[in-house]
């Protein structure tokens, strides 16, 4: 423990005297890559094989959540996700499996990110590995931390929500639930432009029926933390009107009772 102490103050130091970035090799960064204990020796020269065949030569350490003393983007039950470095100067996010995840690889993640992909949604995944998701950097707050800013106007508060909607009308469309869109604060970022990105599809699937109107709608309009930050900036008041809506969309997910819904929220 206390070695493991004096490697962290060593990042620490590291990171402040080379402009932000850690390499790959730095043995420091063996708590974030090999996520939350540590593995052999054959098993973390694997990793990095992965992250170098990627193009990955450093790691950033940005982000409200703390590995250590090693700032990171976020961690879910699956993996970490990280700021990272590639070799043509490049910034991305890097999700990395974590040692105890409840899968064996990252594929079946990729392969439902990718169908969100193709419609439009979601972060741009650029490589993947078994380990391993590089895909676009948005840079930008979860929503709760942008909902909480002083100098957001309604206009732009009307646009992130039909924004988010827009985007779960999509995955509806194409059959691929999300999981997660009734907690936001976790799953929505929205950019400097203003513009809402729906992240995170570790807990999609195209097997069980469609729910993303419907949970993201709740999340912002009717219950829970997002909600009331929403209604502080809009004043929003077809509370009533929205429930029945969103019952009908339940029954039939078509254009017209999505387009009621904006209707009604707008």
């Amino acid at each position: 423990m206390d070695s493991q102490r004096r490697q962290l103050g060593i990042l620490s130091h590291r990171i402040n005297a080379f402009c932000n970035k850690v390499d790959l090799n730095c043995p420091e960064l063996g708590p974030v890559i090999s996520y939350p204990r540590q593995i052999n020796d054959r098993e973390y020269g694997g990793r990095l094989k992965e992250l170098e065949t990627m193009g990955v030569n450093s790691i950033l350490p940005v982000g409200s959540t703390k590995i250590g003393k090693f700032s990171i983007l976020g961690k879910g039950s699956v993996g970490l996700v990280v700021k990272v470095e590639s070799n043509d100067r490049k910034t991305y996010a890097l999700k990395i499996r974590r040692i105890d995840a409840n899968r064996r690889s990252m594929e079946r993640e990729v392969k439902l990110h990718k169908i969100a992909n193709s419609a439009g949604v979601g972060p741009h995944i650029y490589a993947n590995s078994e380990n391993f998701i590089l895909m676009e950097f948005i840079d930008g707050y979860n929503i709760i931390g942008w909902l909480d800013h002083q100098n957001i106007s309604a206009d732009q508060v009307r646009k992130v929500v039909i924004s988010t909607l827009e985007q779960c009308y999509i995955l509806d469309r194409v059959n691929l639930d999300h999981g997660e869109l009734s907690c936001l604060d976790h799953h929505v970022l929205v950019s400097e432009s203003v513009n809402a990105h729906i992240i995170d599809f570790e807990t999609s699937s195209i097997d069980r029926k469609t729910h993303n109107v419907t949970a993201a709608a709740h999340s912002l309009l009717l219950n829970g933390t997002v909600s009331r930050r929403v209604n502080n900036n809009i004043h929003f008041t077809e509370r009533e009107k929205i429930i029945q809506l969103l019952r009908m969309y339940k029954w039939n997910q078509s254009r017209s009772s999505f387009d009621k819904i904006l209707h009604a929220f707008a």
